[in-house]
């Protein structure tokens, strides 16, 4: 999911913006399920897996903080930081358009929502086991990503099996051109990021693209994080997503005052 931003010159909001509706449509299921997962920050491994198959990889740390904001706002906001965060984002998408592209197009942000409740299916079975009960509720509830963003909730796939068909098509039909190649590989080798995320990139690689070659290598991960990231302390596992929370409130009072989150 892709939500740049634009810096605006006023320095406070006029009545009218202030008063602009924000139109988000209710999901197909409210969050419990996706409330309990996204927090863990475990999950954000399958962020290169999503960024991947929704094709972008350049400002990959820019793209990491705007898209926290977007899944923060979605799935812990409060009505007013909803607003707040989506008026950023509608705004932004109503203005980026090109050839046989439109960024405030549905069929986008339905596909947008089916990468991320992928990436979350894809980590926590490769880690913890198959899903039952909670795949049908995160199906359901990851239609959140959509509506925010301005799908029609009936445009979501009513069953789970109607999505795997939507999914296994469009993945069929993706052609893997040069540029799709050069943006994978700048993905899974980025350049001019933080010392901090260096140590991830190995294992997301591994994650994201395993081949036959280094399937002992990806065997022994998937068991060793298997074992021992549940005794990881959840203060620990959920302190990114606290850190995000308020930078996305910040950003919420930026929005408030100047109508950008950009200081």
């Amino acid at each position: 999911m892709t939500c740049p931003i634009s810096r605006k010159t006023a320095t406070s909001l006029t009545d009218d913006e202030k008063q602009a509706p924000v139109i988000l449509y209710k999901p197909a299921a409210e969050s419990i399920e996706l409330w309990k997962m996204v927090k863990d920050r475990i999950y954000a491994l399958g962020g290169q897996h999503a960024i991947l198959i929704h094709d972008f990889a350049t400002r990959i740390l820019h793209r990491l903080k705007t898209t926290s904001r977007f899944l923060n706002a979605a799935v812990y906001g409060t009505p007013e930081e909803k607003a707040s965060i989506f008026s950023v984002i509608h705004k932004k998408h109503s203005t980026v358009k090109g050839e046989g592209y439109f960024a405030n197009d549905p069929e986008l942000h339905k596909w947008t929502a089916a990468t991320l409740f992928m990436s979350l299916i894809v980590v926590h079975e490769t880690f913890f086991g198959k899903l039952s009960a909670e795949k049908e509720a995160l199906f359901k509830e990851s239609s959140v990503y959509a509506t925010s963003l301005r799908m029609l909730t009936e445009m979501w796939p009513v069953t789970l099996d109607e999505l795997w068909k939507y999914w296994n098509h469009n993945i069929s039909t993706l052609p893997i051109t040069q540029w799709a190649k050069d943006l994978a590989h700048s993905l899974l080798y980025p350049k001019n990021t933080p010392l901090w995320l260096h140590p991830q990139w190995p294992v997301a690689r591994l994650l994201t693209a395993h081949t036959e070659a280094r399937e002992g290598a990806y065997k022994a991960v998937k068991i060793y994080i298997g074992t021992v990231y549940p005794l990881v302390l959840q203060a620990v596992r959920t302190y990114p997503h606290k850190h995000g929370m308020k930078d996305m409130r910040k950003a919420v009072r930026r929005i408030q005052f100047s109508g950008t989150w950009v200081k």
